[in-house]
Parts: C-alpha cells; sequence; structure tokens
C-alpha cells in the first residue's frame, strides 16, 4: 500500500514537472525560436544581426536603462523615507495608512497614469485648471518627467515593502546611542541607518529598474510619442501595429531579457549581501515611542498622507470626476455632470465583452495559479526531491522574464492552434506571469509550519489529500487570503502580456481602456477605469468580510476542541 501510494506520488510530481515546464519554460524556448524564424518558415540570424549589430536599437537600449535607473532611484528614496517614517514614529492611524501605502499595488500603474493624464495634461488637465485658477504655474504630465513621477509613484510600495522589514530588523540601540552622543536625525541616517541598509537599498532600486523596464503602456502614452523609444514599447509594436514582424519582436526581446538577467543576477547578489548586514536587537524599535505631539511626527504624518493623495486619492478621484463629464472644459459646474458615460459604458459591447472575459480570466486563473502555487511549494518544503526542486526551479523562470516576452512566446507556441486569439491563451499567460510570486507565499508560509503534524497525521493513516486538507489549508488561511488577494489583482489589472495576445473576442478590461486612451477617447477609458478600480474595491472588501466571517465561525469550533488544562488543587 505505502509503496502504491509513493508511484503515485511521484506520477503525480512528473506530471506537475510536465505542466510547469510548458507554462513557464517553453514561452522562452518559444521566443529563441521565433528571433531565427523567417517569414518562408526557413531560419536565419539576420534579425539577431539587425538588432544586436547593427547599432539600430541602442538608443531605446539607452532610453530604457535610462528610464528604469531614474524610477528605481526615485522610487526608492521615497521608500525609504516613507519606511523610515512608519518604523521609526508612531503615527497616529497606523493600519490605515499602511493600506494607503500599499494600495498603488492593487490599483496598477497604468490606471494611476490615467488618472495622472485626467489631472496634468497640458491646458486641459483638471488640476491644472485648479492650479490656473489660483494663479499657479500649470503642470506637464505628459512629458518624461511626468512618467518618471507616475511610474515611480507607483512602484514606491514595491521599495516600501522591501526596506520596512529590513528597518524593522535594526538594532535601534546602535541609533539611540548616536541620538545621546548628539547626532542630529540625518548623521544617524547618513552614517548607521544607510550603511546597514544599503544592500537592501540596492535590491529595491534593482528590482524596480526591471518592472519599469518591462512596463509599455506609460511611456507608450507619455514618451514614445515625442520620440523617446523604450524596448518593450518597440516590442509591443512590432507585434501589435501594422507592419507586424514578430521574428524582429523576438530579437529585440533577448536585449530586453539580458537586461533583465543581469538585474535578477545583481538583485540575488544584494539579497545574498544582506545577511552580512543583520544586527541583532529588540524586535520592536524603542525609538519614536513617545506619544504626543512633536514636529517629527507631524512631517512624518503629512509627508505620508501626501503620497496617499497623490498615488490613491487624486487620480481614483479625477478618473471619477472626468468619468461623470462628457467632457472638460476647465471649469467645474454641476450641471455637466452626467451618467452617461457610465451608461454608454454598458451599452457598448467591446466593453461588456471584455468585462466578461476579464472576470472569466481572473476567476479561473486564480484557482489554477493558488492550486499550482501550492503543489509546487509542498513538493519544494515537504518532499525536497530532485523533480520537485526542479519544478520550482523552472517556475521560478518568469521571475526573469518581461511580461511582454512571455507574451512573444506565447504567441509563437500558440499561433498556430485553436487557442490563439482566445481567452484561453491569455489564461496561459497569467500563469506563467504570476505562478513565480504565488509560489514564494505558499513556500514562506509552509516553512512556518512544523513536519511533527504531518508526521503524526500519517501515522494515523490519513493520506495525502486528506493531511492537506485537514491540516496544512486551515493553517495556512493567512497565506491563501494574501495569495488570493495578490494572484486575483495582479491577473485583472495585467497589461503588458494581454495586449500582444488579444483579438476583439478575447480582449480584457485593460486592454481596452489603453486603446481608448491611445486614442483619445477619455470619456470611454475613465468610465471603464473606474469600473475597473471599483470592481477590485469591491473584490477586496468582500474578501477581507469572508475572512472575518470565517474566522467567527471556526472560533467556537477551536474552542470546544481545545484540551482542558486539570486545575492544581
Amino acid at each position: 500500500m505505502k509503496s502504491h501510494t509513493s508511484a503515485s506520488n511521484g506520477s503525480a510530481r512528473w506530471l506537475l514537472l510536465i505542466v510547469v515546464v510548458w507554462l513557464a519554460g517553453m514561452p522562452v524556448a518559444a521566443l529563441l525560436f521565433g528571433s531565427v524564424r523567417t517569414p518562408d518558415g526557413g531560419f536565419s540570424t539576420v534579425y539577431l544581426e539587425r538588432v544586436f549589430l547593427s547599432g539600430s536599437y541602442t538608443r531605446a537600449l539607452i532610453s530604457t536603462l535610462e528610464l528604469g535607473a531614474y524610477v528605481g532611484i526615485a522610487a526608492t528614496v521615497l521608500g525609504t523615507m516613507i519606511a523610515w517614517i512608519m518604523s521609526r514614529m508612531r503615527l497616529p492611524g497606523g493600519q490605515v495608512l499602511e493600506i494607503g501605502i500599499m494600495a498603488p499595488i492593487f490599483i496598477s500603474p497604468f490606471i494611476g497614469a490615467v488618472g495622472w493624464i485626467t489631472l496634468g495634461q497640458p491646458n486641459a488637465g483638471m488640476l491644472n485648471a485648479v492650479l490656473r485658477s489660483v494663479g499657479l504655474p500649470e503642470i506637464n504630465i505628459i512629458s518624461y518627467g511626468g512618467a518618471v513621477f507616475i511610474m515611480a509613484l507607483f512602484f514606491v510600495p514595491y521599495a516600501y515593502a522591501l526596506l520596512r522589514h529590513s528597518m524593522d530588523r535594526l538594532n535601534p540601540e546602535l541609533e539611540e546611542a548616536a541620538a545621546i552622543s548628539g547626532a542630529g536625525t540625518l548623521a544617524t541616517l547618513r552614517h548607521i541607518v544607510f550603511p546597514l541598509l544599503w544592500p537592501s537599498l540596492l535590491s529595491a532600486v534593482i528590482i524596480i529598474f526591471i518592472l519599469a523596464a518591462e512596463m509599455f503602456s506609460i511611456p507608450g502614452l507619455l514618451l514614445v510619442p515625442y520620440g523617446h523609444e523604450v524596448l518593450s514599447y518597440l516590442i509591443y509594436a512590432k507585434t501589435a501595429h501594422w507592419p507586424i514582424d514578430r521574428s524582429e519582436a523576438s530579437a529585440i526581446g533577448l536585449i530586453l531579457l539580458l537586461v533583465t538577467i543581469v538585474g535578477m543576477l545583481l538583485y540575488g547578489r544584494s539579497v545574498k549581501l544582506q545577511e552580512r548586514f543583520i544586527t541583532v536587537g529588540p524586535k520592536s524599535p524603542r525609538l519614536g515611542e513617545v506619544e504626543g505631539f512633536s514636529a517629527k511626527r507631524t512631517i512624518g504624518f503629512l509627508i505620508v498622507s501626501l503620497f496617499i493623495l497623490l498615488s490613491c486619492v487624486l487620480p481614483v478621484a479625477a478618473i471619477a470626476v472626468r468619468a461623470m463629464l462628457p467632457y472638460f472644459s476647465g471649469t467645474f459646474n454641476l450641471s455637466d455632470f452626467t451618467l452617461s458615460n457610465i451608461q454608454m459604458t454598458f451599452s457598448d459591447r467591446l466593453a461588456l465583452v471584455s468585462l466578461r472575459n476579464s472576470l472569466i480570466v481572473t476567476a479561473v486563473s486564480t484557482v489554477l495559479l493558488l492550486t499550482l502555487a501550492f503543489l509546487i511549494a509542498l513538493g519544494r518544503v515537504r518532499y525536497k526531491d530532485r523533480v520537485s526542486t526542479l519544478t520550482w526551479l523552472v517556475a521560478s523562470i518568469p521571475i526573469a522574464v518581461p511580461g511582454v516576452l512571455v507574451g512573444v512566446g506565447l504567441i509563437w507556441l500558440y499561433i498556430r492552434t485553436p487557442l490563439y486569439a482566445t481567452i484561453y491563451v491569455i489564461i496561459l499567460v497569467m500563469l506563467a506571469r504570476f505562478l513565480p510570486v504565488l509560489v514564494r507565499l505558499f513556500e514562506t508560509g509552509l516553512l512556518q509550519l512544523g513536519k511533527e503534524l504531518d508526521e503524526a497525521a500519517r501515522v494515523c493513516g490519513a493520506s495525502e489529500t486528506t493531511i492537506t486538507r485537514e491540516i496544512r489549508l486551515p493553517l495556512l488561511a493567512g497565506t491563501l487570503r494574501s495569495a488570493m488577494t495578490i494572484g486575483g489583482t495582479q491577473v485583472f489589472n495585467e497589461l503588458t502580456a494581454s495586449a500582444l495576445l488579444y483579438t476583439s473576442a478575447s480582449s480584457v478590461l485593460p486592454v481596452v481602456i489603453f486603446n481608448y486612451m491611445f486614442d483619445g477617447d477619455y470619456s470611454r477609458a475613465t468610465a471603464l477605469a473606474l469600473l475597473q478600480v471599483a470592481i477590485i474595491a469591491a473584490a477586496l472588501a468582500s474578501l477581507a468580510l469572508i475572512s472575518l466571517a470565517w474566522r467567527r465561525l471556526r472560533a467556537p469550533r477551536l474552542a470546544s476542541s481545545a484540551i482542558p488544562v486539570p486545575q492544581m488543587s
């Protein structure tokens, strides 16, 4: 019986490996294949020579590197400032501020860009109208600086998440000693905090650089029309705009792939360096624990509130206001507000099809992602055999592969199959893109569970399915909720890869919004963007309520199953 169970588990692991290789490994192989494929069905290195040797794409490469560096540095500086404020000062409403700081991840940079274009476009921006009315100079968000500002603003949560953990682990006694010695805040940061944090700072810059380098939506709206070409947009244009040249797009993609691989190698190196910069101290910093009014706490609260205002409140408010205006004339009159744009959205067949597709893709992709990520992490943490380790390694490949390249690879894989131009290929690209993130989440959660529970269940005759259902999943409820939140929102907001694979019948909501923005139809774009934000907010609120109700239902059961402790007489 035991040998039969082991054989079944071994077959399941091999099957999981095959599935993961097809999902995560084959798109990269197809990208390499496409870079040497010619239109007549032959093979040639002409595209590689044109891309790597002719110098035609040197300018785009430099622009991509510059944009990624500016965005990475700006987001890391702001994220470091906010992380230090939240870690070292007890601000009022800290939990609410934490939610506001991380909210841009769920809104998505592209939706934020829609809001900021509505606010800051020259002459017609809502914020510019307000500034003009009070005699202040206008801003021009449709510029290089505007693109860097928007991208950095919405990548700050990534830097914050990386640096907040590192700051919480720093020994506060070092900073207290510096304060006792008369050192000011800036001197303490310069001589103590930053030297200890520099590996984490470098990690944040690199990971945000990679995220910025693969994005084409914001550069496509704000930079490319004014002569600033980037590699990601060139790849998109070669596959979505006439004349289509997928082979050259694949060859250009190899440049971007090399950039991201170098970035991931540097990121891995910086993560290893962090282990040499750990200081042992109290778990909770004692700095800044004094309650009451102080100038530093007030300034810190204003900085964090300003960030939330710029990254969440203003863009979403601008989208909501613009969605209820047929056009913006530069003034705000209550008589101009109407629901015609929203009503038109629900009568627009393309919008309804994209909404239906987005909901289906999100639901199916999230379920499959949770299942695959849990099984991969389980094999990595519990079984630790060669097949499970290889599966985990293959599942990690998309970390270094930009989403636009995954899209190009899937084009080559499925262009001659019935799956091409359907929502099924959109689901496949979601699985390839976001599988590594969810695997890491489940891996972290499983590492916190002791093996004793599994071993005790096996002694009692429980199967792996029973152990998972009765022990692992209940204990991983928090991890499951986080994975569902992150996976679902990322899938629903995904634009980079799906923009290469859609048709009118398989389009999803972000792609339709991007096309409307690109065509200058701000009324439809903002109405759909408002719908997208509303759906995400409703989904997150529903998930929170369900989790709360589930905990309340389980509390009596856990209390009744507790073993009574005899009292000493």
